[in-house]
């Protein structure tokens, strides 16, 4: 069964998740790694353009909220953003020599419903209490956009210019150089979810905080039915960075996060038309018989991206005449 080709409607909020190798806590909260994650998440932002609503980092995968322009900016974005995150973290930081990620990101788009996006944010932000790590959200050690969401706190990393130092170690000869002087910093800027964007900035960011406070409780009620306590803070910082779990659950991605059923037919029906239109014109290119039209926000095979006519539609907006996106 051949992998479906990758389609981003433009402009659309995007759920990406990413697993490290093996499900090995190298993503283990730390100073240094925070830093060092925000600084390689910042400067792919400054270098991509690229919209982020959301991010949250735990010792195994990470969580972000996306608007890229289409596929093709969501696919530079992530390829930059994954390459230096497995140099950065990876090899520098934890002295992990194989492969930083098993797979390739996975994303899911998250419909134009207000409560579908919500939905979405709130379960992001639950990272840390909902796994019984810590009690609160404000509690999680590693990185987390909670705090930046709700009171505009600055996300804040180092991002280190490596071709500037090596270049400078070649002229430096048997001279010592300081690599502090090829850090800078980098910012993580945040924007609200697409179904906020009309709100004044102190009314999301409140309903944000509303939001931290329910997640909050209701992890306080879930621990108490449950009896169990949360890990800690301290536990979870001096976990093992190579350690393998013993258990690793699995779960389903989901096609979509709708919060309705009309919705998620209609776009079922988007996707299906997508897949249809794309093998269709591979088959047509592979036979060589016919000249190959692939669906716009696309990438053909061997041949250059598909860019969409009209980027400014919504995501139920992509179907053209023929059932094609347009």
């Amino acid at each position: 069964m051949p992998r479906n080709p990758r389609f981003v409607p433009p402009h659309s909020l995007q759920h990406v998740t990413d697993v490290v190798a093996q499900n090995r806590f190298l993503l283990t909260p730390s100073p240094e790694l925070n830093e060092r994650f925000l600084g390689v998440l910042g400067k792919a932002q400054e270098a991509y353009d690229m919209t982020i609503c959301a991010a949250v980092v735990l010792s195994s995968h990470y969580h972000l909220l996306l608007r890229p322009r289409d596929t093709k900016h969501l696919a530079d974005f992530m390829c930059f953003f994954k390459t230096n995150l497995a140099k950065e973290i990876g090899r520098r930081l934890q002295d992990w020599t194989s492969h930083f990620f098993d797979k390739r990101y996975h994303t899911t788009t998250v419909s134009d419903e207000e409560a579908a996006q919500i939905g979405v944010l709130r379960y992001v932000l639950s990272h840390g209490v909902k796994e019984f790590l810590v009690d609160s959200v404000r509690q999680w050690p590693g990185v987390h956009c909670a705090a930046s969401l709700m009171d505009s706190s600055p996300m804040v990393g180092r991002w280190y210019d490596r071709s500037a130092e090596n270049a400078a170690r070649q002229c430096a000869g048997d001279r010592e150089i300081d690599k502090e002087d090829f850090v800078s910093q980098q910012c993580v800027a945040l924007s609200p979810l697409p179904c906020w964007q009309h709100l004044p900035e102190a009314t999301w960011r409140h309903f944000v905080a509303e939001m931290v406070d329910d997640i909050d409780h209701q992890g306080a009620v879930e621990r108490k039915i449950q009896g169990k306590r949360s890990l800690g803070v301290a536990k979870v910082m001096a976990q093992d960075p190579h350690r393998r779990p013993d258990q690793v659950p699995k779960s389903s991605q989901p096609l979509f996060h709708t919060a309705s059923r009309e919705t998620f037919d209609a776009m079922a029906e988007i996707w299906s038309s997508v897949i249809q239109a794309y093998r269709k014109a591979s088959a047509l290119l592979r036979s060589g018989k016919g000249s190959a039209c692939f669906p716009e926000g696309t990438f053909p095979p061997s041949l250059p991206f598909v860019p969409f006519a009209n980027p400014t539609v919504g995501v139920l907006g992509v179907l053209g005449a023929r059932g094609q996106p347009a």
